[in-house]
């Protein structure tokens, strides 16, 4: 969509919301559905699995939330009838153009605003892919401001929730752990590790075994491995003083990224406690701190396990055992 107004996203927006009930959502029936409190292990083989993120996969199953909205189109906006499924959205515009948006777990939901003075009094919000020319804007229309801003927040948080579904569904049920792996000492150092979706290019990502690792000198390391046994590593990042790890701003968004590598996590909860702790490596390095000592170490994940329980209670999404992307062949070279 070619849009000439200048878009300028809400600050507010950029807070992270508390996840709706998931149970506020209409049901969808899922294909191989596990019963709840059932755990899928991590994989076995060797490995790791990869999966299409492109954006023009079929939508899967029936529509969760359909309703009519305006999209804008060079220096107008036109109606359109829009159907929300548990992987994406389908619109369909007055002059017969259909289309559609398959998501994944690096595409973003933010509130916005426009700065001409009619299009700003729209509730409007658009739908994005982390770093990519596609950028779709909706605008929602009400009897009264009160009652179009309900009505632009109920569709944007079920398109947050449809992302922490497809998330969820690419992930084991897999808990941040802070414990080395008996036997294999590369692990000694570790703070914190579980599970990520890296994203390895616009249109593949890849579900890794992730581990930082407390400091030693003037850098730490972020170890990326094919799973929780951690026998072999794939690749691993240099945290320094200069490095960068920044969260991705969206509703509900749980991205991040460390210099060039972006990941999203189970939830918006686990991506803060990841950033915090990742955070906090870095100020040690900054202030040049002594290697810490195995007590001290210990110390650190007794302070990070608080935090994992909180993270426990609060997913709160039912369990799926087919992913909502598709599955591609995982990349033999370095990511």
């Amino acid at each position: 969509v070619l849009l000439l107004q200048v878009c300028l996203c809400e600050e507010l927006d950029d807070s992270e919301e508390p996840l709706k009930p998931i149970d506020a959502v209409p049901a969808v029936p899922m294909p191989g559905a596990r019963a709840p409190g059932a755990r899928r292990g991590a994989p076995r083989r060797r490995g790791f699995p990869s999966y299409s993120a492109s954006p023009d996969q079929p939508l899967r199953g029936v529509p969760i939330r359909e309703g009519s909205l305006w999209t804008m189109s060079q220096d107008r906006i036109e109606p359109v009838a829009c159907s929300l499924y548990v992987n994406g959205l389908a619109f369909s515009m007055a002059n017969g153009m259909e289309a559609s948006i398959s998501l994944s777990p690096f595409a973003l939901i933010r509130n916005c605003r426009f700065n001409s003075a009619e299009w700003s009094k729209l509730k409007s919000f658009k739908v994005s892919l982390l770093d990519s020319e596609h950028c779709w804007y909706f605008s929602v229309k009400g009897d009264g401001e009160r009652d179009a801003e309900d009505a632009r927040s109920g569709w944007v948080l079920d398109l947050s929730h449809a992302i922490s579904l497809i998330t969820h569904s690419l992930l084991p049920a897999f808990s941040v752990t802070c414990d080395p792996v008996p036997g294999i000492t590369h692990t000694n150092r570790r703070l914190m590790a579980g599970y990520l979706i890296h994203r390895d290019s616009a249109t593949s990502v890849s579900v890794l075994f992730c581990e930082l690792n407390a400091h030693c000198g003037t850098c730490a390391k972020f170890v990326l491995y094919e799973n929780e046994h951690c026998e072999s590593p794939i690749f691993d990042i240099l945290i320094t003083e200069s490095s960068l790890c920044d969260e991705i701003l969206g509703v509900n968004s749980s991205c991040f990224s460390i210099d060039c590598h972006y990941f999203a996590s189970q939830t918006p909860l686990e991506r803060r406690l990841w950033l915090r702790a990742l955070g906090n490596v870095k100020v040690k390095i900054q202030n040049r701190a002594p290697d810490p000592t195995e007590e001290e170490i210990e110390h650190y994940r007794t302070a990070i396990r608080e935090h994992t329980s909180e993270m426990e209670v609060a997913l709160g999404l039912p369990p799926i055992d087919e992913p909502l992307l598709a599955k591609s062949a995982a990349p033999q070279a370095s990511l």
